[in-house]
């Protein structure tokens, strides 16, 4: 996480926005123009047979017939328009530039392959104007600048009238009456304004969104998901070219009374933000950067994961060896006791928030997430931080004390991984049959947990001290999660969870799956769901 100064450092480089904005729109321009270009091209070869096909002109027009080398000319321009913007050596701008000066050759050719045949004074119009077809199909797809719309407007009606002009310089044609003249290109002169229009607000609309993507020095590329207080993005920083996961927490969905209520949670969440910067634990998830958007958003920037959480996995493949638990809880305790020697208490351990990812040539690698309902160990009442509702966490995982309404304490951490280790070995959760979240909220406040199933064979040393942890006094719990830490490697298990089964449970697991481990860290639920 970056300290103040980085981070205005890098919103400083918001003054280059507009730049940036511009080549994203440019971009897209650049696809679309090339889109025309192929279909151009695709036009001129389906025309080239009819061509050669056409039945001889009859009456008025006996004797005259459209050159084949038009239909040449034509594909060649458009060939060109293709090549343009699909190579990579001239800049965005550039091509649609020269992509505009296609559009103008090929509304000329357009015009002698209309204009061609000879006009006569029944003619009132020769069907749909190609060139003001040709214009409007250009402003609607491809977000072009507004004035270099108007340019290219005006130079294919220019082209369209020269094209009549030359058709009656290179054939025997009669001059079109007057009134004939004006029905030909007035079209082409009326599109113009529509053309222009269209283009400024197309373009403005993509400024908008391309505003509207942006979260301070990042810009929003795809939606990873959504959970109960807003939505997780991929993101890329402006600069950097770094992927990273945006966390957006909407002011509307954080059941707000009123708008002060709403901007003082979006506060809290920003002294929350700068609570977990402080952390190092490479198994804590790294915050890069935070902020608030425009429309009031609050913004958290995270490290983009590659791999899967503990909810997914133990749903998708069910108990785990015991080795592989304890390797597990270790860097999860390395995490939590970062946590606890800054004063952060993280509330809400769960499957959900331990992601386990492959970090360079470092395979299941846990990474805790969420830490959206720290707490602030401190005598002052403002300290606590974000509480949503009246009890912080999630129920199938929450300790007793917190249920009773009781401040949450390292020990509390202690009880939800104790949770967790139980889920990881049994494949279910410690009261699995507690359907609704009063009913887990209870069981965990009320009943002893359940004994392991001597069937799994887990060892007795490490059911004991995962009952230990469950324990409904915190003064029973392990004294620390530095203790437990200790006690876990004590087993000496985690050492059967070597590199190389690690790496081929991973190599396994890519090949059983149609899709990439592309996930991210996921949003905490509002509600009281189990």
């Amino acid at each position: 996480m970056a300290d103040d100064g980085l981070v205005r450092a890098w919103r400083s480089g918001e003054a280059g926005a507009s730049l940036s904005g511009a080549a994203d729109l440019s971009q897209l321009a650049v696809q679309r123009l090339r889109l025309t270009a192929a279909l151009g091209v695709a036009i001129g070869l389906f025309t080239l047979p009819l061509l050669l096909l056409r039945q001889p002109n009859l009456g008025a027009r006996a004797g005259t017939a459209r050159p084949i080398w038009v239909i040449g000319v034509g594909l060649a321009v458009a060939a060109a328009m293709f090549a343009i913007n699909k190579t990579e050596r001239l800049e965005p701008s550039r091509k649609i530039d020269l992509s505009l000066v296609c559009v103008v050759a090929m509304s000329l050719v357009a015009g002698l392959f209309r204009h061609w045949l000879p006009y006569v004074e029944s003619d009132v119009v020769r069907g749909v104007s190609p060139v003001a077809l040709v214009v409007l199909f250009i402003a609607v797809i491809a977000p072009v600048p507004p004035v270099k719309m108007a340019a290219a407007a005006v130079g294919a009606t220019i082209a369209d009238a020269a094209a009549l002009g030359i058709t009656l310089l290179l054939t025997s044609n009669p001059t079109p009456p007057w009134n004939l003249w004006l029905w030909l290109l007035l079209p082409n002169v009326v599109v113009i304004p529509v053309a222009v229009f269209t283009a400024r607000t197309l373009y403005r609309l993509g400024e908008t969104v391309r505003r509207a993507q942006e979260m301070g020095a990042y810009r929003l590329i795809e939606r990873l998901g959504a959970g109960g207080m807003g939505e997780v993005w991929r993101a890329d920083h402006r600069t950097l070219a770094r992927p990273a996961a945006i966390k957006l927490v909407r002011p509307e969905l954080l059941g707000a009374r009123d708008s002060d209520d709403a901007m003082r949670t979006l506060t809290r969440f920003e002294r929350e933000a700068r609570a977990t910067a402080v952390l190092t634990s490479p198994h804590t998830i790294e915050v890069y950067d935070f902020g608030r958007a425009d429309d009031g958003s609050f913004y958290y920037v995270m490290e983009l994961l590659e791999g899967m959480d503990l909810e997914a996995l133990t749903a998708r493949h069910g108990v785990m060896p015991e080795e592989r638990v304890v390797h597990l809880l270790l860097q999860v305790c390395h995490s939590l006791r970062d946590a606890h020697e800054n004063g952060l208490v993280h509330r809400d351990i769960k499957p959900a928030n331990l992601f386990v990812c492959r970090r360079g040539a470092d395979r299941d690698f846990v990474k805790v997430l969420d830490f959206g309902l720290v707490k602030v160990e401190a005598t002052e009442p403002d300290a606590k931080l974000t509480e949503l509702g009246a009890v912080p966490g999630t129920p199938a995982y929450m300790a007793p004390e917190l249920a009773q309404g009781d401040d949450a304490t390292p020990r509390s951490d202690l009880y939800a991984l104790g949770c967790v280790a139980y889920q990881l070995l049994s494949g279910h959760m410690v009261f699995p049959d507690r359907s609704h979240p009063m009913q887990q909220i209870f069981a965990h406040a009320q009943e002893p947990p359940p004994g392991l199933d001597p069937a799994l064979g887990v060892s007795e040393r490490l059911e004991a001290l995962v009952l230990a942890c469950l324990a409904k006094d915190p003064a029973d719990r392990p004294a620390s999660v530095a203790a437990l830490e200790d006690a876990l490697r004590e087993t000496g298990l985690a050492a059967g969870w070597t590199a190389a089964r690690a790496q081929a449970w991973w190599e396994a697991e890519a090949s059983r799956s149609a899709e990439a481990f592309a996930l991210s860290p996921t949003l905490p639920d509002a509600g009281l769901s189990p």
